[in-house]
């Protein structure tokens, strides 16, 4: 059985130019052709026509946490969590991802590895989120923990410990291996706020960091190398984004304080920044009326955020999109936006969501990212041109995932043809 696509207009997530009306052949999970003629379909092939339609490749989520608890402060004291609650939060955004478009998302980081179960129960049912590569828990330096019950993470002190601990959570399931590269130790938060606030732009941080040294960060990268596992590292400050690539992680997720050392660090290794900017953004808007430290920094930190990602891009830094904690409301197609925002072309942005974000997936990632013959077939179709206004990419109209239907209306069997 063959299904065809049709669409007003293909992106095919390369950075071509655009093509208009393009029909999209798919057998099985894989694209076989891409063609500018309707092909006659046979009995039992489906057939879809959305005439103004814009075809863009599955969307990717390359740092997003779906089982985190809506309420409270994750990395605070918590004695008791509910797994059945937590799982049933990760149910309700995986499926809220995809019908967003996100067809595959790095999930990095969740308590008592429940993502790895996630990732099995929507492998049996794929309506039910995006395809998922999961981290599970994440390794830490002894003293990285923020509390004694911060259970998402395991510590581990030198080189030889690293990588026993890498081996054996990739033997668990892992698909990936996240590092919590850099802790901030201060209790008083606000004292800490008022110390960077009076420094300029560019000193070095004030705080008292815990930090993986580049030992213990390139025994993690050889083991997860080694089986065709990628390495993350969550970090901000510029000390921590210069270890973490000197050990050959594979992305740095956040690296909101880096510096332009930090990028011919990038430059030098090939590492791909994900830079979380739907995090970074909202604490500016939700402190527009805060005159407070938290304010004043959220602030600061945006500026300086916005002006290095678009420093980093200019340079030829790969980057990718990632949303991170997934709260109320939030939508993945912001971070799209604020790669636009911050001075991406439309294009070049759409490339980080798809393309880019498949480069740093590991030998996984060789199939998806764009739409080409042999790739999965993961589709988003568009009610608008994100190209004329990238706000598009909110405007969903129907989501193929491995060549099925998986958001938006039910195909027709038997060579009828559905309108989207």
């Amino acid at each position: 059985m063959t299904t065809f696509l049709r669409v007003g207009k293909l992106l095919d997530g390369t950075g071509a130019a655009a093509l208009g009306q393009t029909e999209i052949q798919i057998e099985g999970q894989r694209f076989v052709a891409l063609g500018t003629r309707p092909t006659p379909p046979r009995q039992g092939d489906l057939v879809w026509e959305f005439p103004d339609g814009v075809a863009v490749p599955g969307f990717i989520d390359l740092h997003t946490h779906f089982c985190y608890p809506l309420s409270g402060d994750f990395q605070k004291a918590q004695l008791h969590y509910n797994r059945i609650e937590m799982m049933d939060l990760g149910f309700r955004r995986a499926r809220s991802w995809l019908e967003q478009g996100v067809t595959t998302a790095r999930v990095l980081g969740t308590h008592f590895d429940l993502d790895l179960g996630l990732r099995d129960l929507i492998e049996e049912q794929p309506e039910l989120g995006p395809r998922l590569l999961c981290a599970g828990r994440m390794m830490t330096m002894t003293g990285g923990r923020r509390t004694p019950w911060d259970v998402m993470k395991d510590e581990v002190t030198g080189a030889d410990e690293a990588r026993r601990w890498a081996r054996g959570h990739l033997q668990e399931g892992a698909d990936l291996i996240k590092l919590y590269c850099t802790t901030l130790l201060e209790e008083d938060v606000a004292d800490y706020l008022r110390r960077s606030l009076a420094l300029p732009e560019g000193a070095p941080d004030p705080g008292r960091w815990a930090s993986l040294s580049v030992e213990e960060i390139r025994a993690t990268v050889d083991e997860a190398h080694k089986v065709g596992a990628t390495v993350a590292a969550h970090v901000s400050p510029a000390f921590g984004v210069k270890l973490a690539l000197q050990g050959g992680v594979d992305t740095v997720d956040h690296g909101t304080d880096m510096d332009e050392a930090c990028i011919d660090l990038f430059l030098q290794t090939g590492a791909t920044l994900v830079p979380t900017l739907s995090v970074s953004k909202p604490e500016v808007m939700e402190a527009a009326e805060r005159d407070s430290v938290y304010g004043q920094h959220a602030r600061r930190r945006w500026a300086y955020h916005a002006r290095i990602v678009n420093k980093a891009f200019q340079a030829g830094v790969p980057i990718g999109t990632g949303t991170d904690n997934v709260l109320e409301g939030m939508a993945y197609a912001l971070e799209i936006e604020l790669l636009v925002e911050v001075g991406l072309p439309p294009m070049e942005a759409l490339r980080c969501a798809t393309q880019r974000a498949a480069a740093c997936l590991g030998p996984r990632g060789q199939d998806m990212g764009t739409i080409e013959p042999g790739k999965y077939a993961d589709v988003v179709i568009l009610r608008g041109d994100p190209l004329a206004d990238i706000r598009h990419v909110r405007q969903v109209a129907a989501v193929f995932k491995g060549g099925h239907l998986v958001a938006q209306p039910a195909p027709q069997v038997g060579g009828e043809v559905a309108h989207g």
